[in-house]
């Protein structure tokens, strides 16, 4: 069953609940009224008994008004009705037969019931007594007209409110179906249409502040990230390709040229096979890397240690050194700097910052590792004096394969997976990664990680 029927289904319960509600009171107080006028009949005998026998009797506290309503009649045997009495506010007669009276007549005490009235449209609550003489019967009667237009009065008055219930009601209804049920329909359309291919469908906006804006923008938002991602992964697999392609068509060159006789002397299959070797490593390092970047992104475990980020720092400056013994590197950090983290993880990132200034910086340019806390962490920055970036650059260096410098060789530059493999480390161990630079003023990659509170072991 679908959701519009449910919703009307449920609010076509409550209109019925409530018209079973408004019946129920109506009923109930018709009931009421009835009971009062036949306690008005009740304390009225004593009176009409008194007239009828020419006796004179008290008048209860409130008779003058009942005397005003009362109707007091004698019924013969034929069916012949004699009013004795007819109150001033009485209109018209009960039409009481024979069969009412010897249904309902008594000697002593009659039990009330209603009649219609002659020469009026009011009914009458009447109570019929037995003559001594069994020549007739005598009733008295009291008009239901006041009663009867009580209930008339209830009845409009909740008449009314059942219009202004069920007008509230489909308001609701049609409210809910506009901001409710149509967005979820229109939202299932979209993914309909999408799953058909209209890759470029969206779901229309809605009045903000509603859960339909909220579903809407959420729903568009979530086709735009996936189109985003769809775009990068495309992205991703020709970078990887292109990547890949190139030590591949080296290594097949050198496979054909040898197969054509192209290598008879020693000396060039030595430096094919080199060569070969040197593409194959190439090759071997990038799909190590993009393993490693998958394992990342699916959330690899990490070893969990406590880390002397101030020993890295030392063992990063050395390996630079052996490097480029001519470079000036500076080493500055708090000792003891300590993390919880995975150390041959953590100095492989600070492994690939200090391998990215060494490449990309003159050879006279000087180079800081700095390690401090900071409130809850620790802190390492690689600072470089070289010429720095341009933010349209700056903004994409984390980004995978990309390139500050697209004619950069690829033997030089590496892959451009290095800064993306760090930041994703360093957000495995919980912490962030952001470079500050500027043309002409360097590079600096600070790490933030959280500091290790207590000892711990793998």
């Amino acid at each position: 069953m679908r959701l519009r029927s449910r919703l009307f289904i449920g609010l076509g319960g409550v209109a019925i609940a409530f018209a079973i509600t408004a019946y129920l009171i109506a009923t109930t107080q018709r009931r009421y009224l009835t009971e009062q006028v036949d306690r008005q009949l009740e304390t009225s005998t004593p009176l009409a008994l008194g007239i009828l026998g020419n006796r004179p009797g008290p008048i209860p506290p409130d008779g003058a008004g009942t005397f005003s309503e009362i109707y007091i009649g004698h019924l013969d045997a034929d069916g012949t009705v004699t009013t004795i009495i007819q109150g001033q506010l009485v209109t018209g007669a009960p039409d009481v037969s024979v069969a009412d009276a010897e249904s309902h007549g008594s000697r002593r005490r009659g039990d009330p019931f209603t009649v219609d009235g002659v020469g009026t449209g009011d009914q009458f609550r009447v109570i019929v007594l037995q003559r001594p003489d069994d020549s007739g019967w005598n009733f008295i009667a009291l008009s239901l007209a006041k009663a009867t237009a009580a209930y008339n009065r209830l009845l409009i008055a909740t008449g009314i409110g059942g219009l202004v219930v069920m007008s509230v009601i489909a308001i609701t209804a049609a409210w809910v179906v506009r901001l409710g049920v149509k967005p979820i329909n229109e939202v299932t359309a979209a993914a309909d249409a999408i799953s058909g291919g209209d890759r470029d469908r969206r779901v229309p906006s809605y009045p903000p502040g509603t859960e339909a804006a909220h579903l809407s923008n959420a729903f568009n938002s979530m086709l735009d990230q996936k189109e985003a991602a769809d775009e990068r992964l495309r992205q991703f697999v020709a970078d990887a390709s292109h990547e890949l392609r190139t030590p591949l068509t080296s290594i097949r060159g050198y496979a054909e040229l040898y197969q054509r006789g192209g290598l008879q002397d020693q000396p060039r299959l030595d430096d094919a096979m080199r060569r070969v070797t040197g593409e194959a490593d190439r090759m071997s390092a990038l799909v190590d890397d993009l393993l490693l970047l998958s394992k990342l992104d699916r959330g690899l475990p990490l070893t969990t240690v406590s880390v002397d980020l101030a020993a890295l720092l030392d063992d990063a400056a050395a390996d630079a050194l052996a490097v480029q013994p001519e470079r000036l590197i500076r080493v500055d950090s708090t000792r003891p700097l300590t993390c919880e983290g995975d150390p041959s993880r953590l100095h492989q990132v600070v492994a690939a910052l200090v391998h990215n200034a060494l490449v990309h910086t003159p050879a006279s340019t000087s180079i800081e590792l700095l390690g401090s806390e900071r409130d809850a962490s620790a802190v390492i920055e690689v600072v470089d004096h070289g010429p720095g970036l341009e933010p349209e650059i700056a903004a994409r260096v984390f980004e995978r394969f990309f390139r500050g410098d697209p004619s950069r060789s690829r033997t030089s530059g590496g892959s451009g997976l290095g800064l993306s493999i760090a930041k994703s480390i360093v957000e495995g161990h919980g912490g962030r990664i952001a470079l500050h630079t500027a043309p002409g003023q360097g590079c600096r990659f600070t790490i933030a990680v959280p500091r290790s509170t207590t000892p711990s072991s793998d």
